[in-house]
């Protein structure tokens, strides 16, 4: 896969790449009130930092519409009691880039995340970085 964005580093926070399905639903936008059904909604999470995400969908989703997701992070170098843990935040989208095949790469804040999420995320990118 090839990075679209090829500038300085602008993010606060260490981010790895990650590929997790993560399942989301549109959750009381800002500014719109977009339905997709009352299905949730595969993704592919791209990467992943301690105060978001990037997501591929095929969901043309706004920038500023809330997201309730879903997804178990699985940490191979963690120890055995904290190897799996299922998460769901609420999320804000910041950017979407078209892509081809109408895939759309979503760049989403971490609007309501616990403690504890972020700090497991955080401990994932930290054993990720030092392999």
């Amino acid at each position: 896969m090839v990075d679209i964005y090829s500038g300085p580093e602008r993010r606060r926070s260490p981010r790895v790449r990650a590929e997790f399905v993560v399942i989301y639903k549109v959750d009381k936008p800002i500014e719109i009130r977009v339905r997709i059904g009352n299905k949730d909604v595969n993704a592919l999470m791209l990467d992943l930092s301690g105060v978001g995400m990037a997501i591929l969908t095929n969901c043309d989703i706004p920038v500023s519409t809330l997201l309730l997701i879903r997804f178990t992070l699985i940490n191979h170098y963690a120890e055995k009691s904290n190897r799996i843990r299922s998460m769901e935040i609420v999320g804000e989208v910041r950017n979407n880039i078209l892509l081809e095949a109408n895939e759309h790469r979503l760049g989403i804040y971490f609007a309501k995340i616990s403690e504890a999420d972020r700090q497991a995320i955080e401990d994932f990118i930290k054993m990720a970085l030092n392999r």
